[in-house]
């Protein structure tokens, strides 16, 4: 019988926690104990990463929308409104997949990475089982939703073409950029290779997402977050498993093979680029990744003498920093929506925040995050989330991306409603308590709202959370 390897090509980060010939003295430390402590971990995670692709494998089977059906979701994809969340499954897969094959009409894209729409259906149905339908937010129609806003942000600037293409009555009919590889603009470095890690990385990110935070199973002491020493266990998971899963059908080569877009000779593979975009999307890391940003717009965005000596490593530099860009602009693109939709997501984040609370308080932990059906505090949240993270970013990505202009313009829009709805609406609950750049949202009346819940209703939600990826659970769940 095969004996499980403890570590696997797949499992990114993984093998940081046990560096140094495999001692285990990596950033987790050094000792006996420890090094058969994590030992055993590794192979659990290997395990149930296994288990979590394995398990939901199944044949797909492609379905037949009627032509009217299909038309109308093209249009649907095509405007800055879509609502993923209202759409019947078939179609969230089939808006998906739509996107995916307007991509693959860019001229020479199939050659580029070696892959055909045939071998990326069964992976996006795949992605869909694995994740859970239970989470409010971080389900798969979240995903088409990062996926459709990633695309949105590339066709304003000119680098893919429009769904819209798929109406043609020619089938085979190709798409080219008027746009140059690496021409100048920062957006222009991104070659057919990067533009597919783009939408891989949209529609993968939170694959298997638990439904709570990195700081929750830091908080329990949950495996996962032990394996990665509390360090983005959630997105070292996801990249587990989304490259678990692409190897799965067949797109290894692809991951092993170099970026090289554009002739440029990148010894960068595929893989580790797919794996630094998912992991910019951990909030705790947002910090650090606006300084390089900025770093590289105050450098300017052009390619410069001194950049063309250095060549691969510049250019290398401007595709992970614009990926992880693009990344994070679409994964917090909510308050970049219009008004109404941008409420739904609001509202279902707080009820997932909500669902977390309860746990929180059945297996007496603090809670580590604002839960409240309050108007007040919701508007509260809003305009200090839109403050705090989301605008900075986008008007830093303006600065790089000037066609993401009018998503600014909405962004701005929506601040002031919430504002206003601050002001229109009396607080439930006063509160001097400061909040944190950590906690993202201010808490006013999260500990009034946990006092409330019943032991009963929370442990109803504790086993809501039985179907999560185990190694996300705290040990005595």
């Amino acid at each position: 019988m095969k004996q499980v390897r403890p570590r696997s090509a797949d499992l990114g980060g993984l093998h940081l926690a046990t560096a140094g010939s495999g001692s285990g003295n990596g950033w987790l430390g050094y000792s006996g104990e420890m090094q058969t402590r994590f030992a055993e971990l590794l192979t659990d995670m290997y395990n149930e990463t296994s288990n979590a692709v394995n398990e939901r494998d199944a044949e797909f089977a492609p379905t037949d929308l009627p032509s009217e059906t299909r038309t109308r979701l093209i249009h649907s994809l095509d405007s800055w409104n879509f609502e993923p969340h209202k759409l019947p499954d078939e179609e969230v897969l089939a808006c998906t997949m739509m996107l995916f094959e307007a991509l693959f009409r860019i001229e020479h894209m199939q050659d580029s990475v070696g892959l055909s729409l045939n071998q990326i259906y069964p992976l996006i149905h795949h992605l869909r089982r694995i994740y859970r339908w239970e989470n409010t937010y971080h389900n798969f129609e979240h995903a088409l939703d990062v996926l459709q806003c990633s695309y949105i942000f590339l066709r304003s600037a000119g680098m893919v073409p429009p769904v819209s293409i798929l109406l043609d009555e020619d089938p085979e009919r190709t798409w080219t950029s008027a746009r140059k590889f690496d021409s100048g603009s920062l957006v222009t470095c991104l070659g057919m290779k990067e533009l597919f890690v783009v939408y891989i990385a949209a529609i993968g990110h939170d694959v298997a997402h638990p439904g709570f935070t990195n700081l929750f199973m830091r908080n329990a002491e949950t495996p996962l977050s032990m394996v990665y020493d509390g360090k983005s266990a959630l997105e070292q998971m996801h990249c587990s498993l989304l490259l678990r899963v692409m190897r799965h059908y067949g797109l290894g080569p692809l991951l092993d093979d170099n970026c090289g877009s554009g002739g440029n000779g990148s010894t960068q593979s595929v893989r580790k680029l797919l794996s630094e975009t998912v992991l910019a999307t951990d909030m705790s890391v947002h910090s650090n990744f606006m300084e390089n940003f900025k770093a590289l717009v105050d450098d300017g965005i052009t390619q410069s003498e001194s950049e063309a000596e250095e060549g691969e490593s510049q250019l290398w530099r401007r595709q992970v920093l614009l990926c992880q860009g693009i990344m994070k602009c679409a994964d917090i693109s909510n308050p970049f929506r219009p008004y109404h939709v941008s409420q739904h997501w609001a509202a279902a984040l707080m009820d997932e925040w909500t669902s977390q609370a309860m746990l929180e308080k059945y297996m007496d932990l603090p809670c580590t995050n604002p839960c409240s059906d309050d108007p007040r505090s919701e508007a509260d949240g809003q305009v200090f989330f839109i403050n705090k993270f989301a605008k900075p970013l986008l008007e830093l990505m303006v600065e790089a991306v000037p066609e993401l202009q009018p998503h600014l313009d909405q962004c701005q829009d929506n601040l002031r409603l919430w504002q206003s709805r601050q002001v229109d609406i009396k607080p439930v609950f006063e509160t001097t308590e400061k909040t944190t750049s950590a906690d993202f949202l201010p808490a006013s009346s999260s500990a009034s709202l946990i006092s409330t819940i019943s032991s009963s209703s929370a442990r109803r939600r504790r086993d809501d959370y039985l179907t999560a990826f185990p190694l996300a659970l705290p040990k005595h769940h």
